[in-house]
């Protein structure tokens, strides 16, 4: 159909980057943090309770609060059984590098979800996935990311949104849990390379300096007539509510597909205890992405 005409360019109908609700009160929301991009349910569940919702600019997070996920929240898209999880993620895993391999059929398409991936990987992240791949065969467990885009056409197939005769821009992003060794080895390149901004945080609720002045903007587009809009941002506060529920996942759909006790219920605890995630920004979206 689309071939033919008859449903045109898919970008062209794309409003935001994102899926746009469709609850009358949402009408005018026009701005999302990055984090939820892949569990919308979930960032719906959390801001359901906010009687106006950010339009021109994100603003301070912090007031309305995020509301609090029920468990039902957690089940709320189709992740099966404790069954079809195992089927999923692993009968047995024993060790981390069974993780990793996880990690890496679901960037590859072989399986359709991830607690943190409520379908299959983004069509623009298509665009970086043999990078993720390799990066998750390394550790670097990627849940969230995108590409670059330096004033791509709107209606491009991938990349756009907002309709057509606009530019869209984007600066690389990418999230994912890793282990302290691969933490460090990161951490030393964001010191070396002054366009990368590295935030983290961990099951603790310990965390980087989120000493920022506001929202760092993601995603734009310029569109005739119209101002700059910027649907897509970066928040630090909403980056750590989003990280107690990214960690809380580890334990709530996959380590409680597993019998209490045994070596896979203890691995992927282990990897709860002691993993950070990691966000990163390259602000430099001229360039190669991450």
């Amino acid at each position: 159909l689309t071939d033919g005409g008859w449903l045109g360019n898919i970008s062209s109908r794309k409003q935001y980057p994102w899926q746009v609700s469709a609850e009358e009160k949402r009408r005018g929301e026009d701005v999302r943090p990055i984090h939820w991009a892949n569990r919308p349910h979930s960032y719906i569940a959390r801001t359901e309770i906010w009687d106006e919702f950010p339009n021109g600019r994100w603003g301070d997070s912090r007031s309305p609060a995020f509301g609090e996920l029920s468990e039902t929240h957690f089940y709320r898209f189709s992740a099966g059984d404790k069954e079809d999880r195992r089927a999923m993620w692993g009968e047995s895993p024993i060790e981390e590098g069974d993780i990793f391999e996880t990690f890496v059929a679901y960037v590859n398409g072989k399986i359709p979800k991830l607690p943190w991936c409520e379908s299959a990987l983004q069509l623009e992240s298509s665009l970086i996935k043999s990078k993720l791949s390799a990066m998750n065969k390394k550790g670097f467990l990627t849940i969230n990311s995108q590409p670059r885009a330096d004033g791509a056409p709107s209606d491009h197939p991938i990349l756009g949104w907002g309709g057509e005769g606009g530019r869209v821009y984007q600066k690389a992003y990418i999230e994912f849990f890793t282990g302290e060794q691969n933490f460090l080895k990161i951490q030393n390149i964001c010191q070396q390379k002054s366009h990368f901004t590295c935030f983290w945080v961990d099951a603790k609720g310990n965390c980087s300096d989120f000493n920022l002045p506001g929202a760092i903007a993601l995603t734009w587009g310029v569109f005739p007539n119209k101002e700059i809009i910027q649907p897509t941002i970066f928040d630090g506060d909403a980056f750590k509510v989003w990280g107690k529920e990214a960690f809380d996942l580890w334990i709530e759909l996959w380590a409680s597909a597993y019998v209490e006790d045994s070596r896979s219920y203890e691995l992927i605890h282990n990897v709860h205890d002691s993993y950070k995630l990691v966000a990163i920004i390259d602000n430099n979206f001229f360039e190669d992405d991450l």
